[in-house]
């Protein structure tokens, strides 16, 4: 009997011990953040700012964060499909694609700020750009045009309102205190005129724009890609001269910039992605190349040349000149350009998470288990372990139970057998 209760005793151990594994290995990957080698669906990026600091990218909706050549979802707001990024120390901002509302963390996205920002116009938030200097935010959207909001800590304020009839394509502005910012549209750039409190559009450009980028170098330069003028840069927004040596303008030719980025930890350090335009009634676009300018665009490099299809957009390896991505106009996964490192064409774990879906593809080849696949097989283990041990411990407890009551029949009939016979 006090081997059986021992035995019972040391299985009910077994079983609470199991189930307490298996609870916490399902709250770990509750918790579990999803890391992805390669993006496929990029919508927006924002280089390191510097060495200390990720890289930010928007994949299908979600954002990722990349150190170390590994991209790890950031957490964000439910139900809100990211669709802008913009960073500044351990500020954060992200834009909305299904409202019109920005959000702002300053503990990696543990918690967020949602600042609306309108509720007239349905829409959403398509570019985000950041002055650390004067602690301004603009937002480009699609449907209600731009708008300046002042971060005052606690919380950020609409300070201005630029009402436009088409969508915000690009939004810049400098940290250098000079208080410049510029907004592009398909058809128009526009300069912000006292701190962003005005906006007045740029009439000199002398070709529809067709990228737009800003330099936080001294004086702070701004650069607008153009649709058959190359590459034209200020440092004013008022006087605009061109910079396309060594980018194949030539006269008869029609030269149009297809994408720009620069290097936030190398002011000099500009990408520009280009295209020939032929023809005058039926216009014909032959992507030419990726180049790069190490010295503020006074001349240019060929990076990579291009065939058949034209790049979108650009995604600079901040740090390390002669790095960048392409996004292309028929494909959003970024194609390593230059002496980029090709990434990973599959991602290494696939977990639990309240955001958005995110596509995650398995590796095809044999590898050791990651951590997470480790716990998944833990899980297994101790659930087995604790089936088993609660199979043992309810056959212990019938067997005991049917071994009592026999045993109560048993003296019932010893206690009867003496009455009878005295009767």
């Amino acid at each position: 009997m006090k081997l059986r209760k021992v035995l019972i005793g040391l299985l009910t151990l077994i079983m609470v011990g199991a189930a307490l594994t298996a609870t916490s290995g399902v709250m770990a990957k509750e918790q579990a953040a999803v890391v992805k080698q390669s993006l496929d669906n990029v919508r927006a990026y924002a280089p390191a700012p510097n060495s200390e600091s990720p890289a930010y990218a928007v994949d299908g909706g979600v954002l990722f964060a990349n150190e170390n050549g590994v991209w790890t979802l950031i957490d964000t707001p439910e139900n809100v499909i990211v669709n802008a990024v913009a960073a500044d120390g351990d500020q954060l901002y992200i834009g909305a694609a299904n409202e019109m509302a920005i959000y702002r963390t300053t503990d990696s996205g543990q918690t967020w700020l949602r600042v609306p920002l309108t509720d007239e116009y349905v829409g959403g938030v398509t570019s985000l750009a950041v002055d650390s200097a004067q602690r301004l935010v603009y937002a480009g959207t699609d449907t209600a045009g731009l708008f300046r909001l002042r971060d005052v800590g606690p919380s950020m304020i609409v300070t201005s309102h630029l009402l436009l009839d088409e969508p915000v394509r690009e939004v810049v502005a400098d940290s250098t205190g000079a208080g410049m910012a510029f907004a592009r549209t398909d058809w128009n750039v526009y300069r912000a005129e006292n701190m962003g409190l005005r906006w007045q559009t740029v009439a000199d450009l002398g070709s529809a724009p067709t990228a737009l980028a800003m330099v936080n170098t001294n004086p702070a330069t701004v650069y607008v890609g153009t649709t058959d003028r190359g590459l034209l840069k200020s440092n004013d927004g008022l006087t605009w001269r061109t910079a396309n040596d060594g980018l194949g303008m030539a006269p008869g030719t029609r030269l149009k910039i297809d994408a720009l980025a620069t290097d936030p930890q190398q002011p000099g350090v500009l990408y520009a992605a280009t295209s020939y335009l032929l023809g005058s009634a039926t216009v014909h676009q032959t992507p030419v190349g990726v180049a790069m300018s190490t010295d503020n665009a006074q001349a240019w490099t060929p990076l990579e040349i291009l065939d058949g299809v034209a790049v979108a957009e650009l995604m600079p390896v901040a740090g390390q000149p002669g790095a960048v991505y392409a996004l292309m106009a028929n494909d959003r996964t970024p194609l390593a350009m230059g002496n980029a490192p090709v990434m990973n064409p599959v991602a290494s774990v696939e977990v639990a998470q309240t955001g958005p879906s995110v596509s995650v593809e398995r590796m095809t080849q044999a590898e050791p288990l990651t951590a997470q696949e480790a716990a998944n097989n833990s899980d297994t283990l101790a659930w087995i372990v604790a089936a088993l041990a609660a199979a043992a411990l309810l056959f212990a407890l019938f067997s005991d139970l049917g071994k009592g009551q026999g045993g109560r029949k048993a003296d019932a009939g010893k206690g009867l057998a003496p009455t009878l016979a005295n009767k």
